[in-house]
This record gives C-alpha cells, sequence and structure tokens, in this order.
C-alpha cells in the first residue's frame, strides 16, 4: 500500500518562512519525502526571496512541488459551495490559462515544471481535468474521497471508487483526509482514531492514503499529530510522494494496454 503526504498553500501569503523551514526539518527528521501544493503568487520582498531560497532546498532534499491554483481564488476552477443559483462552472478555456500561467510562474521561480495539480478549496470540474490533460500534467489531486475533508466525526462519502484512476489520460489520486485541520488539544486522539481508520480503509480497498495538511495551522499539537501517525503506519505503507505515484499508475496501466490483444 502506498501514503502520500501533502501540504496545501505554499507560499509567503499562507506561510511565514520560519515556519516553512520548521516543517522541512521535520520532514527530514522522519526520513519522508513529500509534495508540496505551491501557489503561484504572494513572492515579493526579501521574505520572499528567502521562502524561495528554503523551497529549493526542499527539492534538493527530495521533495516534490506540484501547482495550487493560480491566485488561490474560490472560483478559480469550480463554483464555491453552497451556491443558491446555478453558476457556470470557469471555462476551458479559463482554467487553462490559469494552469499554463501558474506553471511558468512556478517555473520561473524554481526552475522545475509541476506534473501535478490540485485545485483551491478542492474546486474543480471536468474542463480542470481537460485542461491538465493539454498541458501534459501526470495527476489531478483535487477530488476527495470525504466531505469535509478535515478530520470530523460527521463525514459523508463523496466518491463511489476508493481507489486512484485516470481520467483524460490523467491519474487523479483523491485526497483521503486532512486529520491535523484546524485541531485543538481536546480532538487529538479522535483525530487519530479516524486517521487510523481512514489509513485501514484505504489499506483493505488497496488504495492510496493521502494525508492532507495545511501548515499554516500547524502547531506543537499538528505536528505530534503527523509525527505519532507516521510512526504508527510506518512499516505498514510505502511512503511516496503523488508524482511517484502518478508514474507507477499511468505505467501499470500502459502495461495493461499493452497485453490487451
Amino acid at each position: 500500500m502506498i501514503t502520500t503526504i501533502t501540504f496545501d498553500d505554499i507560499s509567503p501569503a499562507y506561510l511565514t518562512t520560519s515556519k516553512l523551514k520548521t516543517l522541512i526539518n521535520f520532514l527530514n527528521t522522519l526520513d519522508i519525502t513529500c509534495t508540496f501544493f505551491v501557489v503561484p503568487y504572494g513572492y515579493n520582498g526579501y521574505a520572499s526571496e528567502e521562502f524561495v531560497r528554503y523551497l529549493k532546498t526542499a527539492l534538493d532534499f527530495g521533495h516534490e512541488l506540484a501547482l495550487h491554483g493560480y491566485m488561490h481564488t474560490k472560483n478559480e476552477f469550480g463554483v464555491f459551495y453552497p451556491v443558491p443559483l446555478p453558476i457556470p462552472y470557469p471555462t476551458f478555456g479559463r482554467q487553462k490559462e490559469y494552469i499554463e500561467k501558474g506553471s511558468e510562474r512556478l517555473l520561473n521561480l524554481f526552475g522545475v515544471r509541476p506534473e501535478g495539480f490540485r485545485a483551491p478549496n478542492y474546486l474543480h470540474n471536468s474542463n480542470t481535468l481537460k485542461a491538465l490533460s493539454s498541458l501534459g500534467f501526470k495527476y489531478d489531486s483535487s477530488a476527495t474521497i470525504f466531505k469535509p475533508t478535515h478530520c470530523s466525526r460527521f463525514r459523508i462519502r463523496w466518491l463511489r471508487n476508493y481507489r486512484p484512476f485516470i481520467t483524460n489520460g490523467i491519474a487523479e489520486i483523491p485526497v483521503t483526509g486532512d486529520y491535523t485541520y484546524n485541531m485543538e488539544h481536546y480532538v487529538f486522539l479522535d483525530s487519530l482514531k479516524i486517521a487510523m481508520r481512514d489509513f485501514e480503509l484505504m489499506r483493505s480497498f488497496d488504495g492510496i492514503f493521502v494525508i492532507n495538511n495545511h501548515p499554516d495551522r500547524f502547531h506543537e499539537t499538528e505536528f505530534q499529530l503527523l509525527k505519532t501517525l507516521i510512526m504508527k503506519i510506518r512499516g505498514r505503507t510505502t511512503f511516496l510522494r503523488l508524482i511517484d505515484a502518478a508514474q507507477n499508475l499511468l505505467s501499470d496501466l500502459k502495461k495493461q494496454s499493452g497485453n490487451v490483444k
């Protein structure tokens, strides 16, 4: 079974350089590589230059930088719910333009072109996947297994299929949960229990356990929960970046297609 650890909202607009440094050091101590979903905007001034340097260091350590929207507004790739009136989804052309501009921005900042994508607030639609496919992206991780995605006793199953799947040539790898979102001390054990339950569920379906996080909300408790969760499942799963999981999935599909006569 594969487990991936991801972090959203990676930008000086959301995250201090100090907290980014702490996060990278934390992951390196655990000897785990992960996927950072980077927002292309918010890079101005000296603090941003330092922020970029640390993210380049993260690349050197083997972490992945993926694209997290364009300007991280609510309606870039979908419609913010709930809505009282039927609002049309953003067009294919507009979404492709946003993704292309965001990709170029990350290339200019970090010297790498992102191969993965997650929409802000997980809001996306079929046009998003078509746009990603047309631009050569390998995967999307905007879908979620449950709503709400963050840890909660009351969640509803949002996807019928727990396993990753292929759409328009793009590997779709859904997020399982965000267990460190808006935590308080008194929900530590509850959050850990829900995370372990989700891990066993994904394991039973031979799915990919995708642990998402919003590090701007991280304090000591959040770091401790993530560390405890990792230590509990270590030895029972393989930790990969999302791009590695996606490439494995696409490679398996290609082999299966080659065997079909």
